[in-house]
This record gives structure tokens, C-alpha cells and sequence, in this order.
């Protein structure tokens, strides 16, 4: 029997230590088994002599291979096409323009003596009607009028206007009020140069839109040296003599309200002019170049904000033209073209037309004089009221560029 050497506890021939005290019995110490660092470190060793390709390749350059062949694959490269054509929308100005405004218009005058005790007066006006009309077939319609409701009646003029007369005396005053309701819509045709045919193929129904009328002047000697060098080198293309003319004017004359509609020469020697200005020369100029153009005269706003609603304020007269354009299937159109607004054969729908020239000079020169008086020593005068009560916008386009892709 053995003991323990430090506690004499009996020790028993299997034990290495003593079950008392725990202290090791001499010469029965084991050989102590190799760490787990140890023997990851001597497993290291062994592998280290049959290492694999991928061993040698650092894990960096794997992940970037990687990220090469996915961005590689046709299904990541539709991906990023997408995106980066979502990112160039995002980020390309455009221009928001409503394919259609349905709007209230209210119109009120009210007539009272300005001066002196007794005195007659005379208010002319259009009749609102739809677009195009007259001389504007072969266009879809773009305007279009509603539930005109009118007080007092009228009188009908030979020319088909709305007339009223009457005589104050003394503090009497007259009130007289229009309302309608009118749906305009976008006009921006899909139209090249190469889609235009040539002055000759201009239909004769369209000639009375050829000669003089009013302050429309073709036969004005620098006009028709200016429709000569507007036409050279467009080999009769109506389109491009159209664009010759209207670049002209937007690029050398000065936008400048006038009282009163100049001549043409007027206008060519200031270099300013307005919205009737601009039209009447550019109609004198393409009917000089054998290129039938009118005028056409209604309202547009000044203030404009369609951001949370339709907001239309500060309306006021405005005119632009209407040119016969031959196309190459033997048909033709009616374009317009606002030269103050910078408009080239397309219009916004923000504007309602009046009225549409007639090809007789009386009839264009009476429509700048809606209101006259007479009396001795008396004058009546009046006063506009004009607004919109209701307005919707229906649809929508971006356009990145105004102008038409020609």
C-alpha cells in the first residue's frame, strides 16, 4: 500500500493523483497532450505543403472579379441602362405644358359719361366662336365654346359682330356682361421641313391672303426685298421661307408695347414693335414671298401658374398669324406662328382666339376700335372687368425644347 507523500492519504495504483490533495504522485506525471493553438499551428505547417491556386490569389481582386462579371451580365447592364436614363430625366429641364385648359371666362363693361351731360356710344364685339373656323379648315378643332350667355342682346353687324348703342345723360350708366365657357387644347403638329411642299402647290382658295389689307403691306418695296432674301436657297419650301421670316424678326427686333398697330415700314425702320406689329409684318413679308398669312386676334394671360391648380390672371389682347403650309401628299394645313411669345407653329393652350382675319382691311381695321362716342362737348368712356371663374387642366407633356424638332 502506498501513501501519500504529502497528506498520507492512501494512494491506489491507478491514480496519478492523490484523491485528497491533489498533489501529483511521483513518477506516474503524464506527458502533457499539445494545445488546440499548438496543433492548429503544426496542421498549418502540414497543409502549407499542398496549397491550391485560389491560395495565391488575394481575396480582394476575387470580390472585384466578381462585381467585373456582374456588372458584365446583359441582365445588369438593362439595369443600369434604365437607371441612367431615369438619372438623365431627373436631371434634364423641360418645360410643362397642359394638353388642355377648360375654362369659365366672365366679361364685364361698364359705360358712364366721362365728360359732359349727354353723349352716345357704340361697344363692339366678336362673337366667341369655335376653332378653326373659316378660313381655318382642315385643322382639328383646338377651341372650342360653350353656354355663351350674354345681357343685354345685342344687335348683329353686317361684319357678324355683337353691337350695342345707347345714350347717357347725366350720372346713367350702362352694364353689359359676356360669359362662356371655353375648352382650348395644345396645337403642336408633328410636322417637318421635308414634309412641306413648295409656294406652288399653295391652293388659289387662300388668295385673297395674298395682296394688300390694312396695314398688311406685300407690295411695300423693302418688303418684298426682304421676302426675296428670305426665299433664296429654300428652293420654294414654304416651311423653311416660314422659319427664314420668323427668325428674321425674332432676331432683330425688340419686343415694345405700342398704343396702336405701326406700318410695316414703321416697325422695320424702329426695330420694336408688339405682338400686332410683329404679325402684320410677318403677314406683309410671306404674302410677299407668294405665302398666304392672316392674322388672328383673342386674349392670353399675363400670369400664368398651373404648379398647384390653374391660375389664370391679367388678361389682355394679344395677336398672332395663320399661314397656309402645302404638305407632299397634295393636302394642306393651317399653321400658326406667335411671334411675341416666340411660338413657331405650335401654340400652348393658354389663350382663347376672338377672332380670325377675314381678308377685308375695314373689317381688321374696326376690330382695334371696339368702343366710340360722339356728343357736343361730351364723351362717354368704360370701364373692363374681365376674369376667369373656373379653370381645369386636363393632361400634360415635357418638352426639353420648346421649339419643334424641324
Amino acid at each position: 500500500m502506498k501513501l501519500c507523500d504529502y497528506c498520507g492519504f492512501v494512494i491506489k495504483e491507478q491514480d496519478v493523483r492523490c484523491t485528497n490533495c491533489r498533489m501529483m504522485v511521483p513518477g506516474r506525471e503524464i506527458m502533457p497532450t499539445p494545445s488546440r493553438l499548438e496543433l492548429s499551428k503544426s496542421a498549418i505547417k502540414s497543409s502549407s505543403r499542398s496549397r491550391s491556386l485560389s491560395s495565391y490569389i488575394p481575396k480582394k481582386l476575387i470580390a472585384l472579379a466578381l462585381v467585373i462579371g456582374l456588372l458584365a451580365s446583359p441582365q445588369t447592364q438593362v439595369l443600369l441602362s434604365s437607371g441612367m436614363n431615369y438619372w438623365d430625366e431627373m436631371n434634364t429641364p423641360y418645360y410643362s405644358i397642359p394638353e388642355q385648359i377648360s375654362l369659365t371666362y366672365v366679361r364685364n363693361f361698364e359705360v358712364f359719361l366721362d365728360e359732359g351731360e349727354q353723349a352716345e356710344y357704340k361697344l363692339t364685339l366678336s362673337i366667341p366662336g369655335n376653332r378653326p373656323s373659316g378660313s381655318q379648315s382642315g385643322v382639328n378643332d383646338w377651341q372650342i365654346i360653350d353656354n355663351l350667355q350674354v345681357s343685354p342682346m345685342y344687335n348683329l353687324t353686317s361684319e357678324g359682330r355683337m353691337e350695342w348703342r345707347n345714350n347717357l345723360t347725366g350720372s346713367e350708366r350702362d352694364y353689359i356682361s359676356l360669359e362662356y365657357t371655353a375648352t382650348i387644347n395644345l396645337i403642336r403638329p408633328d410636322m417637318k421641313i421635308s414634309d412641306s411642299g413648295k409656294v406652288s402647290d399653295i391652293p388659289s382658295e387662300f388668295d385673297k391672303f395674298l395682296g394688300d389689307e390694312w396695314l398688311i403691306e406685300p407690295s411695300n418695296e423693302e418688303v418684298q426685298q426682304l421676302a426675296s432674301q428670305l426665299s433664296n436657297g429654300t428652293n420654294g419650301n414654304v416651311i423653311m421661307i416660314l422659319k427664314n421670316i420668323f427668325d428674321y424678326i425674332e432676331n432683330n427686333y425688340r419686343y415694345q408695347k405700342s398704343s396702336t398697330p405701326k406700318s410695316c415700314p414703321d416697325t422695320i425702320v424702329g426695330k420694336v414693335g408688339d405682338c400686332d406689329d410683329f404679325s402684320i409684318l410677318f403677314s406683309s413679308i410671306a404674302r410677299a414671298a407668294g405665302i398666304p398669312a392672316w392674322l388672328e386676334l383673342g386674349i392670353i394671360p399675363a400670369f400664368i401658374d398651373s404648379s398647384s391648380g390653374c391660375d389664370l390672371r391679367d388678361w389682355g389682347g394679344h395677336a398672332w398669324v395663320n399661314a397656309v403650309v402645302p404638305l407632299n401628299d397634295g393636302t394642306f394645313t393651317v399653321v400658326n406662328i406667335d411671334l411675341a411669345n416666340s411660338y413657331f407653329m405650335w401654340l400652348p393652350p393658354y389663350r382663347i382666339s376672338d377672332w380670325v382675319d377675314n381678308g377685308v382691311g375695314d373689317d381688321l381695321d374696326s376690330y382695334y376700335y371696339l368702343f366710340s362716342s360722339k356728343g357736343i362737348n361730351s364723351q362717354a368712356s368704360y370701364l373692363e372687368n374681365s376674369y376667369v371663374s373656373q379653370c381645369e387642366i386636363k393632361g400634360e407633356i415635357k418638352l426639353t425644347e420648346l421649339d419643334l424638332d424641324l
